[in-house]
């Protein structure tokens, strides 16, 4: 029922010209990376927009008009979906059109924008960028995968858009704001793997944990929101574990920045939080090298190394799973060596992220100019 009457409320109380865009959230933490974009648009559309999440807790559901009107879609949503008539549709889920989330019935021009720097080839499905019409790409690595994909297959055309990543521009902003009273004093390091099968919490996270308090760092842990709901009883022992150590810190959220800032080290696997962390506060990552995280088997076929291995060993250092005994030795090590890593960084991302700084007012400029064009008719 409250979806049902958050339809009617979009049909019937929602002025027409904000139903001309709509964004759509998979859960709260995603909004992380509309949050710049959004803030343009509202600065940029004299009508507003619609935002619709899937998350009933989502905190963006208690803002209303007259520059955001918000709705709760779940179990609607494919209807939704299918029959959406706005002219604008932004999403930062992929697959669509492959599985129960199709285009809709109507001319919608579909906005795809990254929640990862990561490549488009190997962290993601095959065919998983297919159906949108335009791609707001984080660099020009991506334009170059998306370009070679189109070459290979029969793919209906796409505009590729040199947008940039606003999540590692906030993260930067933060990162440059910050105080020497802000400054954390002991050394602390994050631990923040992807959710894969062989991620590092399942298969080493425990002793890893152990091992960096034994040294007296403070560790945050910070699970991929899909590790929360696949793996709950690993999460629980890791409260249980190391309950009542004032040290450690489990992060459930993944919505704020917090601890990226706080970190001195970033410890991840094939996770995409390494790049935002290198490039957003220009530190070290440690890379456990456990099995990559591979959802398209096809990757090779495009014949270009995935961006997120090509920075391994440019962003930070690599160990082996064999190796961890000496991570403490390792952590110190990269704290040590921060400033020439800093330098390095700096460079790396001036190469491969675009409109460093000004990705929102370009994605924002983008759409507007998108819904001041005359609509294609069906028949178009």
């Amino acid at each position: 029922m409250r979806e049902i009457a958050a339809l009617w409320r979009m049909r019937y109380r929602t002025p027409r010209s904000a139903r001309a865009l709509t964004i759509y959230s998979e859960h709260e933490s995603y909004y992380a990376y509309y949050e710049g974009l959004v803030a343009a648009l509202k600065a940029r559309t004299d009508g507003g927009f619609c935002y619709v999440t899937s998350d009933p807790n989502d905190p963006i559901l208690k803002l209303q008009g007259p520059q955001i009107y918000t709705f709760y879609l779940n179990k609607l949503l494919p209807f939704f979906m299918k029959m959406v008539e706005c002219r604008v549709f932004v999403m930062t889920l992929t697959d669509l059109h492959q599985f129960h989330l199709q285009r809709s019935v109507n001319p919608v021009h579909y906005v795809y924008v990254f929640h990862a720097m990561n490549s488009i080839h190997m962290a993601y499905r095959h065919s998983a960028f297919d159906h949108y019409d335009s791609i707001f790409c984080t660099g020009p690595y991506q334009v170059r995968e998306l370009q070679r994909e189109a070459e290979l297959r029969d793919i209906r055309p796409r505009k590729l858009v040199e947008a940039g990543y606003s999540r590692v521009e906030r993260i930067h902003a933060a990162w440059r704001s910050r105080t020497p009273a802000s400054e954390p004093i002991r050394r602390t390091v994050l631990v923040a793997p992807s959710w894969a099968a062989s991620n590092v919490l399942e298969s080493h996270g425990i002793d890893l944990v152990r091992t960096l308090l034994e040294a007296d760092f403070d560790v945050i842990v910070r699970p991929h929101p899909e590790t929360n709901k696949r793996y709950p009883n690993l999460i629980a022992r890791f409260e249980t574990d190391f309950a009542g150590d004032s040290r450690f810190r489990l992060e459930r959220s993944v919505r704020t920045d917090d601890s990226l800032l706080q970190a001195d080290v970033l410890i991840t696997d094939w996770s995409g939080i390494a790049l935002e962390y290198a490039f957003g506060t220009e530190r070290p990552v440690l890379y456990i090298d456990v099995p990559r995280k591979v959802h398209n088997e096809r990757y090779g076929e495009l014949g270009i190394e995935p961006f997120e291995v090509q920075m391994r060993d440019k962003l930070g250092l690599v160990v082996a799973p064999a190796e961890l005994g000496g991570i403490v030795s390792i952590v110190n090590r990269l704290i040590s060596e921060r400033e020439s890593y800093r330098k390095r960084i700096v460079g790396i991302r001036a190469e491969n992220v675009f409109n460093f700084g000004q990705s929102n007012e370009v994605g924002a400029q983008y759409i507007v100019e998108l819904l001041a064009k005359k609509p294609i008719r069906k028949s178009e």
